[in-house]
């Protein structure tokens, strides 16, 4: 058989070749023997062993190659894996089993023991690597535990060794491929695993986790319960594994040992085992085995129990060799050994490094998997591999990941890498601690090497191209208020190397790009499993640097730039979710969507064949999830800046600083215990602030510093120790008060933590004063002369309460000073960060030295790889603090929360807080730059940029990119651009397309690029550049006035617009091409086009941008012969594009269009103009061809435009074109127009006003031309008003008298029309009713107000009216508006019974009465009475409508009785007027209401008419008569003549009114005579009358009275007062009589004349027979009562002669007034009338005859008494008088 062919040729050569080695010899052919012996199968292994054995160590190549060759192939046909138990029974000498290890392990031992040391042959180091390689790699039987790592270590000190190239090289090759096939099989074990797992959960009535055995039950549990022992575990893990570092006190002592000096790994925990076997599944079917099976089977092998220990057999191999390699490359390495990479010690740390790396790469799921867990021996839980190994994986990184060495540095960024891309989650707090400490602080500091810098910006530039890192990054650090921002921080180091200046040479930029297009994109990195380079001796210091003589720091910014742009393609395409579909052209295409390889949602390519976990971010299981709440996250990240915010501030300022966290509640209370806790918990404060605030003096600071000092616990710690403890906390203030109270409140808490250290606190107090002088003296570069041990002691003399401290303790106090300045490690670590260390550090005294900035490259070097150990170590003493409180905190925090991402929502706020540092970037290499790529990658990330904020509505980012971009562009300096500004023009272009719908204000900049692009065209094209001017710079031009002479000027000037045939001037050919080329035109076209895409929002912003870019177009060029109208001609364009968008949307466009045609058409250049109302025109027609439903009134909107150019332009041309616009759409599209002839007639009416006849004229014949043609479809389009409203407007226009009148006729003809039209309502009520006449006769009886909306009467006969109504009110010539009179009344009397009751009320309230309102408001008449159009007016227009109006009531006066009291009260008005001539008009047309209507009033209508005449009366009593004369000063408006009070009395003075007829004379006069004593005095609102307005009537009253020579008396009256002077008047002066009061006299005497004129109305009604018989007996008496109070008033006033007297004194009259007329006129009346009743002997008359009795006899009894009693001379002097 085969497998004992090689067995048998084997030991034949050794037998050959044993030579004089007796004993070898022997027991060759004694296996040979025994070979024979057994014919089927290999006789016992330890006999074949025997011999192979002893060969291999003969020393010579033949028989040691052959012997391990042997070895190694009955190892790999699991010959020798039978266990010690067996062996030993099967050996001849029958020793005792355990004295014999497993044959496997001595097998694994005999090949180890071949190396001996580098001496070894190089055949034999060979045959070693071969042996052990297949021993490891046999894939049936597998070798675990001590056997295994034997083998990996002899491999690696081959490696290390070995002085053979090759041999080293096959070393490193199969240390590779051993320890890669520990960790496949434990990634092959986890998969089916999983696989078990799976089936479990899938059996069915599964209630608990044991239901499947206990084996399973752990599984599930390991699964579901994991997140609650994910810190149980950790914390043992944690407390378990470092031990073999801290066991003896000092961590790095045993991670320095190496591994030839460590025993088999021993592990305190976990060891390495013994050395066994097992066998894979589908070798073990076959039933022949090797004899002494190795492992036992049992019919339990299959169980979930047994398999998952045979799992954790291969887990712990993983685990030791991983864990092996990580104490390998911790060593550290003096300087010397530090750089020569091919010294052993060098390569030892790197083959560890780099198998670190590339476990980890291809092997990543195994420290994901939640299935890799190891038990931990302490408490025999489950561990996940990830945390068995973090610690020592961290310890790696941290020795490592600073190190000055180049390879090393670049290895573990790639180790870092990994950690970063895989292990976030787990790995949180370390992450932290590694980029603060250490990477981030390498950006930072000036004196880190560039090409270490240029290599973690790779590993940046990687992370940057990965969305859901960033997005995790800033959740769970800038959101943390406990963490440094980290992304932020990233954005803006990386901004800050984008923006560094280098000095580069165009070739040195060409060479960087060729390089780089070679490698592709960064992410490739993970698109296969890696291998270590080289480490030979021959190859490890070869150069791999592909960028030759290219500058670092070049390389260095471009990779900066190279990761910022990929950072917001990262962004953008983590926010890809949420963003809606972009606009689709019309021809189908929409936005390019992003290619693969630039969606990556985790940047893991799918290709690659790894688990899930490989591919996904991996989220640890074990990590709580919480709810990725960007809203909650927000309101974190907020309160973390507000607490940033006021750090600051409190290192500007503390007590501000202190206001402000209690304010936002960062302190909790205002206590100094709670302030005292923040400041020493809160690490960004400043601790020199910290200082200064707590050494103040104010007992509040001092009770903070006590609290303060309080939370340090001193007890059983040296002085010295407890010192550098407090001075750590603050930084010492420089005065020297604040220091005394700092140093007694320490020594007083050092004492209470050691009472028994000194005698008293004084001795602390001055020591730590003495110890802080010696700091500064040792350590300040100003001191000269230092302080020796001896001055140290003397100083401390007697200081323990007059005791001296022992010189010991004082000189190890100066020692320790000596070595170890007290300095702040703030300050230090700072210094170190900066790249600075002190040269001769200053300590507190002066702070830190200056930096080696002038030393050599080799001290440099030592200085940084000193830096490095710092930064090492610090990290170092930071992770275990990290473990040590994460132990301390596990039970209670429930473990370290990490937040994976998932919302998109979170790109808004990372772009808010680092877009600046974007844009900085981007935008200062843009303008700097002339490299064509280099503009590329700015303008790509601009365009992400832009995306990005118009995504998430970022307007400030979005206005700064586009602008940026467009600035960028240049467009306006055609001279100067160049291609870079054409790419960035095409950026902006396509930005146009893609983000149409969230540009919003910034679509003016796109649309600026693409006005500015057209010039470009023009001047390229041979246009002269002057004719085409810069639009940019329309904000330095004022707006066009309306004065044309200087644009006319400037016409003249540019009339030719000279056209080259050469290339343009100035402007390259390429540019001119490029801007000329396909690709620009139809992205351009493509922009206009997409608006009929945009949504309704977009569409409003883009035309309000367009609009402003088309206005800033004809400011510029307004003066210009031919302006440009680009913009313009777009608006048209677009709107045609847009036509199908819906009613509502176009509304929303059309208020935006509408006011810029409206602006244009008002321009002082008639050729924008034209072209503007030709675009308006060609628009209107577009629009008109869009059906509109009734009811809408779009048409109307668009037209507006041409009301509001005719309204505001003063050109007749452009009137003209409006007209002829117009005129044209009525003739084309006339069936079209619907709420269009709104707007029409709007223009129409704004051209009837005008003041060029040939306006006029056109516009008339149009409006008369519509109205004969298409006056129904005006009617239904609901213009019927704005017709009216046109004509009306041309009967007002009095230039053209002609037009004015025809108008008048024409609005008079409408009547007939309207009311023949069928579309017209009112013509089917005509048609339907022949007798409404009648009708409206015999309903008029129905009260008003029963009509609902509006009515039919409202809609057409109202504006027909009120057209009249308009011109006779309005009207200037008296033709017209005599006309608009007569037709106006024409049209009610011939057309009015067909009115409803509630239309004559409207027309009461809005038109009849109306036309006499001017007399109601009697300042307004008054005035106006100077102006004699005012007066022409009431004389002729308002008198005839009062006749008018008397007619109408009689005419229809059962529809219209019920307005009888109306009237009367219109009538009252009248009369109660001053001007003489409208009381008399009003009295009149009284009279002819009553006498034409007589026959028809009632008993109710008689009672409104006698009420009226009550209150007539009333109002012109003139009870001031009795007052005038001892009122001091004129009355106010409350104590004046009031005409305008109710008209109808009350019920009490009607019935006193009664009452007066039946007394007799004497209760009569005191009846009236109390009446007139207690009148309320009336409101006058007439008071400012001017005081000719009384002439005709003071005249009249004043005509015969002789002039007064009464001296003028007091105007209180002359009661009481002494009176000596002479009564004779013709020795009196004439009084003088004040403008006011002479008013106030008018007014009285007004009233006086108003009560004659209603005698003699009342005398001259009743002298009419049919007025006599009509009136009710009852009220013809109230009405006498009238006259009667009237005869008594004017009786007593003439009969006290005293107030006569007085009030002529005063100026009231020139001669002694009277009321001689009133009295006997109304006597007269009032008697004739009763007596005619008296005899009366109709039977009304005769049932009231004795009223009549009762009434007349007193009064005729009182004249006569009267009469009789007059005296003669009395009868003489007033014989003539009268008022």
């Amino acid at each position: 058989m085969s497998s004992l062919k090689f067995v048998t040729s084997s030991l034949d050569v050794i037998a050959a070749n044993a030579g004089k080695n007796k004993e070898l010899a022997e027991l060759a052919q004694k296996a040979q023997e025994a070979i024979k012996t057994n014919d089927q199968q290999l006789p016992d292994p330890e006999v074949i062993f025997a011999p192979l054995r002893l060969a291999t160590k003969s020393g010579t190549i033949p028989l040691t190659t052959t012997a391990l060759d042997c070895i190694g192939k009955l190892i790999s046909s699991t010959y020798f894996s039978v266990p010690s138990g067996q062996s030993a029974a099967a050996s001849e000498d029958g020793q005792p089993q355990q004295q014999y290890p497993p044959l496997i392990e001595r097998a694994i031992d005999t090949i180890c023991d071949c190396f001996q040391g580098e001496a070894t042959l190089v055949e034999i180091q060979l045959q070693i690597v071969k042996s052990l390689l297949a021993a490891v790699l046999n894939d049936k039987i597998v070798v675990h535990g001590a056997g295994l790592l034997k083998a990996v270590r002899q491999v690696y000190n081959i490696f290390l060794l070995s002085r053979s190239t090759a041999n080293q090289q096959v070393a490193q090759g199969t240390l590779t491929q051993m320890v890669g096939t520990v960790f496949e099989r434990v990634n092959t074990r986890l998969h089916m695993r999983e696989a078990r797992a799976n089936l479990s959960k899938l059996k069915p009535s599964q209630s608990s986790f044991n239901v499947n055995g206990s084996s399973d039950g752990q599984n599930s549990t390991q699964e579901e319960g994991n997140g609650d022992q994910e810190e149980a575990t950790h914390e043992d893990a944690q407390e378990s594994q470092p031990q073999h570092g801290d066991g003896n006190g000092e961590g790095p002592k045993l991670t320095l040992k190496d591994l030839e000096h460590r025993k088999s790994f021993d592990d305190s925990n976990l060891g390495d085992g013994p050395t066994m076997v097992t066998q894979l599944k589908p070798n073990r079917k076959p039933a022949r085995s090797v004899s002494e099976q190795s492992v036992p089977e049992s019919s339990q092998e299959d169980s979930p129990e047994s398999l998952d220990a045979e799992d954790e057999v291969y887990i712990r191999d993983a685990y030791l060799v991983f864990r092996s390699f990580c104490n390998l490359s911790t060593k550290t390495l003096p300087p010397d050994q530090l750089y020569d990479l091919r010294g052993q010690p060098m390569r030892s740390k790197l083959i560890s490094l780099h198998l670190i790396h590339t476990l980890l790469n291809n092997n990543i799921s195994v420290f994901t998997s939640p299935y890799c867990t190891i038990t931990n021996t302490k408490n025999n839980e489950p561990t996940s591999f990830l945390q068995a190994t973090k610690y020592y994986l961290c310890l790696s990184i941290t020795r490592n990941g600073a190190s000055s060495v180049d390879r090393v540095f670049n290895i573990c960024c790639e180790i870092f890498w990994l950690m970063l891309k895989y292990m976030r989650a787990p790995f949180k707090k370390e992450i932290e601690v590694f980029l603060n400490e250490i990477y981030l602080a390498l950006l930072a500091r000036r004196t880190a090497p560039l090409s270490q810098k240029l290599a973690f910006v790779g590993i940046l530039k990687r992370l940057c191209e990965d969305p859901r890192a960033l997005v995790e990054f800033y959740l769970n650090y800038d959101c943390d208020r406990n963490v440094d921002n980290i992304f932020q921080r990233i954005v803006e180091d990386l901004s800050k190397f984008a923006t560094s200046s280098t000095t580069v040479t165009a070739l040195q930029e060409q060479q960087y790009e060729e390089n780089h297009s070679k490698y592709g994109s960064a992410s490739e990195w993970q698109m296969r499993n890696v291998l270590p380079p080289p480490l030979t001796v021959a190859l490890i210091a070869q150069n791999t640097d592909t960028d030759g003589d290219i500058p670092k720091d070049y390389v260095l910014k471009r990779q900066a730039l190279d990761s910022l742009v990929e950072t917001l393609r990262s962004l953008l395409n983590w926010s890809h979710p949420g963003r809606p579909e972009v606009i689709t052209t019309g021809t189908g295409i929409s936005e390019r969507r992003p290619s693969s390889d630039e969606i990556r949602e985790s940047m893991d390519p799918s290709i690659m064949g790894e688990s899930l976990s490989r591919l996904d971010t991996p989220t640890m299981p074990s990590t709580p999830l919480l709810d990725d709440d960007p809203d909650q996250l927000e309101k974190e990240k907020q309160r973390k800046t507000a607490l940033g915010n006021a750090i600051r501030v409190f290192n500007y300022k503390p007590k501000n600083g202190i206001k402000l966290l209690l304010k936002e509640g960062f302190i909790p209370q205002d206590t100094p215990e709670a302030i005292a806790k923040f400041l020493i918990s809160e690490e960004r404060l400043d601790k020199a602030q910290i200082g200064e605030y707590l050494g103040e003096g104010d007992q509040k600071n001092i009770d903070i510093m006590h609290a303060f000092v309080d939370t340090m616990d001193f007890t059983k710690k040296r002085f010295v120790d407890a010192l550098r403890q407090f001075l750590q906390a603050f930084r010492l203030p420089g005065e020297a008060q604040k220091i005394d109270r700092f140093m007694l409140k320490f020594a007083n808490r050092y004492m209470l933590g050691n009472p028994k250290a000194f005698a008293n606190a004084d001795t602390p107090y001055v020591l730590a004063y003495s110890v802080i002088m010696l700091n500064t003296d040792l350590h300040s570069s100003k001191i000269v002369r230092r302080m020796t041990k001896e001055d140290f002691i003397k100083n401390n003399r007697g200081i323990n309460d007059n005791a001296n401290l022992p010189d010991e303790y004082l000189i190890s106090i100066y020692d320790d000073i000596a070595k170890n300045e007290i300095v702040l490690k703030s300050e230090r670590e700072a210094a170190a960060a900066a790249g600075t260390l002190p040269a001769q550090s200053t300590g507190l005294a002066a702070g830190l030295g200056q930096a080696f900035s002038n030393v050599g490259r080799d001290l440099q070097r030592e200085a940084y790889a000193q830096q490095s150990e710092e930064i090492a170590l610090r990290s170092e003493q930071l992770f275990k603090d990290l473990y040590r409180s994460q132990r301390k905190n596990a039970q209670k925090m429930g473990g370290i929360k990490f937040i994976p991402a998932t919302s998109f929502k979170h790109v808004s706020p990372m772009f808010d807080v680092t877009w600046m540092s974007f844009f900085s970037a981007l935008s200062s290499q843009m303008q700097k730059t002339h490299n064509l790529d280099m503009n590329k990658l700015c303008l790509e990330g601009m365009k992400l940029a832009t995306k990005i904020a118009c995504f998430f509505d970022l307007s400030t980012p979005r206005e700064a990119f586009i602008s940026a971009l467009k600035n960028t562009a240049n467009l306006n300096n055609p001279q100067e651009i160049q291609a870079k500004n054409v790419e960035a023009l095409k950026v902006i272009l396509e930005l146009g397309q893609t983000e149409g719908n969230l540009l919003k204000e910034s679509w003016k900049d796109v649309l600026l690029c693409i006005s500015q692009l057209d010039r470009l065209q023009l001047i390229s094209g041979g246009v002269d550049e002057s004719t085409v001017p810069d639009v940019s710079k329309a904000r330095f031009v004022p707006s066009p006035g309306t004065d044309s002479t200087d644009s006319r000027k400037s016409m003249a000037a540019k009339r030719h617009r000279p056209r080259s045939n050469t290339a343009p001037q100035g402007v390259s050919m390429e540019i001119a091409l490029e801007s000329r080329s396909d690709e620009v035109i139809k992205s351009v076209d493509r922009i206009f086009t997409n608006t009929a895409h945009l949504s309704g929002e977009a569409i409003v912003h883009f035309a309000r941008a367009l609009t402003e870019v088309s206005w800033d177009e004809i400011k510029v060029s307004g003066s210009n012969d031919s302006p440009r109208t680009y913009s313009l001609q777009k608006i048209v364009e677009i709107s045609y594009y847009n036509m199908t968008r819906v009613r509502f949307e176009w509304t929303n466009i059309w208020d935006v269009l509408g006011e810029h045609f409206n602006r244009v058409g008002c321009h002082v250049n008639a050729a924008i103009v034209f072209f503007a109302l030709d675009s308006l025109r060609q628009l209107s027609m577009r629009f008109m061809e869009i059906e509109e439903l009734a009811g809408f009134k779009f048409q109307k909107d668009f037209l507006k435009p041409f009301e509001h150019v005719m309204s505001n332009s003063n050109n007749i041309t452009v009137k003209d074109m409006i007209l002829r616009c117009l005129i044209q759409m009525i003739q084309a599209k006339g069936d079209k127009i619907r709420s269009g002839w709104r707007t029409m007639f709007g223009v129409f009416t704004v051209a009837a006003k005008d003041q060029y006849e040939s306006i006029v004229n056109l516009a008339y014949e149009n409006v008369l031309h519509v109205y004969k043609t298409r006056f129904g479809v005006v009617i239904t389009q609901g213009a019927f008003t704005d017709l009216i409203v046109c004509l009306t407007e041309f009967s007002k226009n009095m230039k053209f008298q002609k037009k004015s009148l025809q108008a008048m006729e024409t609005l008079k003809s409408i009547i007939p029309k309207m009311l023949k039209t069928p579309e017209c309502p009112l013509s089917q009520k005509q048609n339907s009713d022949a007798n409404a006449a009648e009708m409206a006769l015999n309903t008029a009886t129905k009260p008003a107000g029963q009509q609902t909306g509006t009515s039919v009467e409202e809609g057409f006969w109202f504006p027909v009216l009120f057209a009249f109504h308009d011109v006779l009110m309005t009207g200037e010539d008296l033709e017209v508006r005599s006309n608009a009179l007569n037709y106006f009344f024409d049209a009610l009397l011939k057309y009015g019974a067909t009115f409803p009751l509630g239309f004559w009320d409207i027309l009461w309230r809005q038109q009849l009465y109306p036309i006499f309102m001017v007399l109601r408001s009697k300042p307004e008449m008054s005035n106006a009475l100077s102006h004699e159009e005012l007066s022409v007016w009431l004389s002729t227009t308002m008198i005839q409508a009062l006749r008018n109006m008397i007619t109408l009531f009689t005419h229809y006066f059962n529809p219209l009785e019920y307005m009888l009291d109306r009237f009367l009260e219109l009538l009252a008005l009248c009369i109660l007027q001053e001007n003489d001539t409208i009381a008399r008009i009003g009295s009149n047309c009284l009279q002819t209401l009553i006498l034409q209507n007589v026959e028809k009033f009632t008993h109710e209508h008689w009672q409104k008419i006698v009420d009226t005449f009550c209150e007539l009366f009333d109002k012109t009593t003139a009870h001031q008569l009795f007052k005038a004369a001892t009122i001091s000063t004129p009355l106010s408006a409350s104590n004046g003549l009031d005409y305008t009070s109710q008209l109808s009395p009350s019920a009490d003075s009607a019935d006193a009114d009664t009452r007066s007829l039946k007394i007799n004379g004497a209760d009569d006069a005191a009846s009236e005579t109390s009446s007139i004593h207690h009148q309320t005095p009336h409101t006058n609102g007439g008071i400012g009358t001017e005081e000719d307005s009384h002439s005709s009537v003071h005249n009249r009253l004043t005509a015969s009275t002789a002039l007064s020579s009464h001296p003028p008396n007091s105007p209180g009256g002359g009661v009481g007062l002494e009176e000596f002077k002479p009564s004779n008047p013709l020795q009196q002066q004439p009084p003088v009589v004040t403008a006011a009061r002479r008013r106030f006299f008018n007014r009285i005497i007004s009233r006086c004349v108003l009560q004659l004129l209603m005698i003699e109305t009342v005398q001259e009604l009743f002298s009419n027979d049919s007025v006599y018989s009509h009136i009710p007996s009852p009220l013809l008496l109230k009405l006498m009562s009238l006259l009667k109070r009237s005869y008594l008033f004017a009786k007593r006033f003439n009969a006290d002669k005293d107030l006569r007297m007085r009030l002529w004194r005063e100026g009231f009259m020139k001669q002694p007034p009277n009321l001689l007329k009133q009295e006997s006129g109304s006597a007269a009346v009032y008697v004739s009338i009763l007596f005619r009743m008296f005899a009366d002997t109709s039977p009304e008359r005769l049932a009231s005859k004795g009223d009549v009795e009762r009434a007349l006899v007193p009064l005729c009894l009182d004249i006569v008494r009267g009469y009789v009693s007059l005296e003669e001379e009395s009868l003489e002097a007033g014989g003539g008088g009268g008022a």
